[in-house]
């Protein structure tokens, strides 16, 4: 919680930083997808940016032109869900927080679509423009982030933009913060608390002389060093050597020949102190650098490289060198394709042809196509050989698994056998579900309710049927992996109870029909029904009708069902359909004669 207030408090001084020269404006950008609903110490993280952006706008110097761009607030599934919701203007800051704090959290993430029109609203070819991203998911829409920064930057005559990340991973946040780096800002990352207020120091700190720009000092770089093979095979493993600051986000990548950018990298590894780095060669035949990338104070540099030539191979395996928990990827492979040969998943140092994690028959086709494990590691990639003496491991290349994030958002409270719309993220794998189970049921079958990931039409919510009993549950994203399943997040739902009533005459004649007013939950699969009287299954009823074809008399519901031509005592009952099967709401005694 500490961590997420830090966030937003930064993406907003990061606008009273600059506001000290003259009169600037800028744009926030929120956002306000339904991945805002994931929790943080068991508070919504809409929540938390909702109270920590009023509490910091109102510390904002008067002339500080500020204004509110929102997205994925109003439509589910929707990349064009984009509005400025304040216009840009001095003292605008109450009106900002009051937007903030009615915004509906639905929709996708199409950041970089929000970030080009906030730099537009700020007419930032014609004045200098700050935009202030907020954002706790990467790009949804299609676009390049990356490529858009560089545009605005060409483009602009003084634009900036800061990116606050709410707990994205150092690969998302790979993702997003081009759009600082290549437009001079800054992108902050939540980490621990420590990491956030370092770098809200730093942001509020680089204020501008008046009037000016500030001219950052020059930075010194550290010393650094790369040492690995000269030489390689298409898709192998290989391991380098490395000397340098070893700050947090330092990474080793391979690049082409002649590449400067700091990102778009063909392989990469985060260092690690006291540890030599493993990167995948890049798949096709060349000339190579291998470098060392520092983070910096101001933007990533290059401090080391080291040539590095690609070369054939009679066997490879070219495929991503990590990927996410669970997900499906595609190998190209070369090798024998002797009919039984096989690409495989293992752990890492696995020397048994049997027992894999995940596999796949050359004969298949190439690519093979491979599901990950569900636990994160370090894996081998594996071509397998099927010799007339037994199998043999012709080629073993590293493979790093991450882990799968995921979270479920969903009101609190539900009726009984009523419908809940799930807002969800997560890897979306094959197999993926989202369930409904009771409180404290940790097994990932005989679920109550559930709805596969793939079915999501918008790729954002699915619905469950709540259950028919009023009590405690919990809602569920169930990762399917090579190696079975595997819950990464859960919610709590209170389901309560709900009634009906019937009203009926006491007694009719066989063969007529009984008029039943009603009132009740009408779910769909709700029904009445005639049994003969104590009757407890919910099948077998004498008569039956649905509540959903039901006229309306008075502002009352009323249906009609058929009477038994067998004088006696029956019953006439309200019926629900829930997840967990039919339950009897209301009866009434009716006699027939």
């Amino acid at each position: 919680m500490k961590t997420l207030k830090l966030l937003a408090a930064a993406a907003v001084c990061a606008l009273a930083a600059t506001s000290a020269g003259a009169a600037e404006r800028a744009v926030i950008v929120l956002d306000a997808s339904g991945s805002m609903w994931g929790q943080i110490d068991g508070k919504p993280k809409l929540e938390i940016a909702r109270e920590t952006l009023a509490g910091v706008l109102a510390t904002l110097p008067a002339d500080l032109e500020l204004g509110l761009m929102a997205y994925g607030h109003r439509e589910k599934g929707n990349c064009a869900d984009i509005e400025l919701v304040v216009e840009p203007a001095a003292g605008t800051a109450p009106r900002i927080a009051e937007a903030a704090a009615a915004l509906r959290f639905l929709g996708k993430t199409p950041l970089s679509a929000a970030v080009e029109r906030a730099a537009e609203a700020l007419r930032y070819t014609e004045d200098k423009a700050t935009v202030v991203l907020i954002t706790d998911g990467i790009e949804t829409c299609n676009a390049d982030p990356c490529a858009l920064a560089n545009s605005l930057e060409q483009s602009g005559v003084d634009f900036t933009a800061h990116v606050v990340g709410f707990g994205l991973s150092r690969e998302e946040g790979r993702q997003v913060a081009c759009l600082a780096e290549n437009t001079g800002g800054k992108y902050i990352q939540a980490g621990d608390a420590a990491e956030l207020e370092e770098a809200l120091t730093q942001t509020v700190s680089a204020r501008p002389d008046e009037g000016e720009k500030a001219e950052a000092p020059p930075v010194e770089l550290p010393a650094a060093s790369v040492k690995g093979p000269d030489e390689a095979p298409i898709g192998s493993g290989l391991t380098v050597e490395w000397s340098g600051p070893a700050d947090k986000n330092d990474y080793l990548d391979i690049v082409p020949v002649g590449y400067e950018e700091t990102r778009g990298e063909l392989s990469y590894a985060y260092v690690k102190a006291d540890e030599t780095a493993v990167l995948r060669a890049p798949g096709e035949v060349g000339d190579y650098v291998v470098r060392y990338v520092w983070e910096g104070p101001d933007k990533r540099h290059v401090l080391a490289r080291a040539p590095l030539k690609v070369v054939d191979s009679a066997v490879a395996l070219i495929a991503p060198a990590r990927v996410m928990a669970g997900k499906t990827f595609t190998v190209d492979w070369k090798g024998p394709a002797t009919a039984g040969d096989y690409v495989d998943i293992v752990p890492d140092g696995y020397d048994k042809t049997g027992g894999e994690l995940s596999y796949a028959y050359t004969e298949t086709g190439n690519p093979a196509r491979l599901k990950a494990p569900g636990n994160p590691g370090r894996f081998e990639l594996r071509y397998v050989l099927q010799a007339p003496e037994g199998r043999q491991v012709l080629l073993a290349v590293p493979l790093e698994v991450t882990e799968a994030v995921a979270s479920v958002a969903l009101p609190a409270e539900a009726e009984a056998g009523s419908v809940l719309s799930v807002s969800w993220s997560g890897p979306a794998a094959d197999g993926d579900y989202v369930d409904l189970v009771p409180e404290d049921y940790d097994r990932t079958s005989g679920e109550i309710a559930y709805f596969y990931i793939e079915s999501s039409e918008d790729g954002e919510t699915g619905e469950l049927v709540a259950p028919g009993k009023a009590g405690r549950y919990q809602v569920r994203y169930v990762l399917q992996a090579s190696d079975g399943r595997k819950v990464l997040t859960r919610r709590a739902l209170s389901v309560t109870g709900v009634d009906a009533q019937l009203e009926a005459p006491e007694a009719v004649d066989r063969g007529g029909d009984i008029a039943v007013i009603w009132a009740g939950p009408n779910r769909r699969g709700d029904y009445l029904d005639l049994v003969p009287a104590g009757y407890q299954e919910t099948s077998g009823e004498l008569a039956y009708a649905y509540t959903d074809a039901a006229g309306d008399e008075g502002g009352k519901r009323k249906s009609a069902i058929a009477a038994p031509n067998e004088a006696g005592a029956y019953e006439l009952r309200y019926v629900m359909q829930a997840s967990d099967g039919r339950h009897v709401l209301a009866r009434r005694p009716i006699t027939v004669r």
